[in-house]
């Protein structure tokens, strides 16, 4: 039998109420993958666990197996990023990751690569590192995980090597060659800059995307198709586009 006690190196992704001062918080754990635990006394003043329900906060956990919800019981803040609340940008780009891998990921399927990676993407963002660049190598990151990225290094249709012009398409699960992409069905454009973009992103860890010279048109253009990729292929929609929507209409 299991043992009802345990521990994880955790980032919060999600907090939500639950009864009275108890919140419901959903981690993303180094040893467990998405943990959801209840935390009680949140809203009460001098709590020891608040700290640690802040978003984006790593943190030490003691938790205690529940039949329907584990229980945090005590929790160490190792680090916070005070700098992601400070920029909206930066705030809305780490949403995002936090949702994206609230929806994701499954509870207790730990992937230390992937935490790792959330971990340096967020440090990223709270270093000034371009928000979409971020987020866009971090959802392939998850889609690769997942085996469900798209395909970028030959045309999805016949297999031919990609020259020249590109265009992606859902249902083909990847980049057309231009023979392909006049085969009807609703294709988006990929720019020269854009593919090489997609494929500097598979190679670099989180903490060196500063050094990848990207245009800010070409790192919305990357994130705009990692975004249809997702919505086709898991019908997933993210809250957290809203507020970049808003964020991108009033610049």
């Amino acid at each position: 039998m299991p043992t009802k006690t345990y521990t994880a190196t955790g980032i919060t992704l999600l907090a939500r109420k639950f009864r009275g001062s108890e919140r419901v918080v959903s981690f993303y754990t180094r040893e467990h993958g998405k943990v959801e635990a209840a935390a009680a006394g949140i809203g009460k003043p001098g709590s020891s666990l608040a700290g640690a329900v802040e978003p984006f906060t790593v943190s030490r956990l003691f938790l205690v197996r529940g039949r329907n919800l584990d229980r945090l019981t005590q929790a160490q803040v190792l680090e916070a990023l005070p700098e992601l609340a400070a920029r909206l940008e930066a705030f809305g780009y780490a949403t995002w990751l936090a949702e994206l891998t609230a929806r994701i990921t499954e509870p207790g399927e730990a992937a230390p690569e992937l935490f790792d990676r959330l971990r340096e993407s967020l440090r990223a963002l709270a270093e000034g590192t371009q928000g979409a660049l971020v987020a866009a190598a971090y959802a392939l990151a998850q889609l690769e995980a997942q085996g469900l990225a798209p395909i970028l290094d030959r045309c999805a249709a016949c297999g031919r090597e990609l020259a020249g012009a590109s265009w992606y398409d859902g249902a083909a699960g990847g980049l057309l060659c231009s023979d392909c992409a006049t085969q009807g069905g609703t294709k988006t454009e990929v720019s020269a800059g854009a593919r090489g973009l997609l494929h500097g992103l598979r190679r670099l860890p989180a903490s060196r995307l500063r050094t990848l010279r990207a245009f800010p048109r070409e790192s919305a253009e990357v994130l705009s198709l990692l975004r249809q990729h997702l919505e086709y292929h898991l019908a997933l929609r993210l809250k957290s586009e809203e507020f970049l929507q808003q964020l991108r209409q009033e610049e």
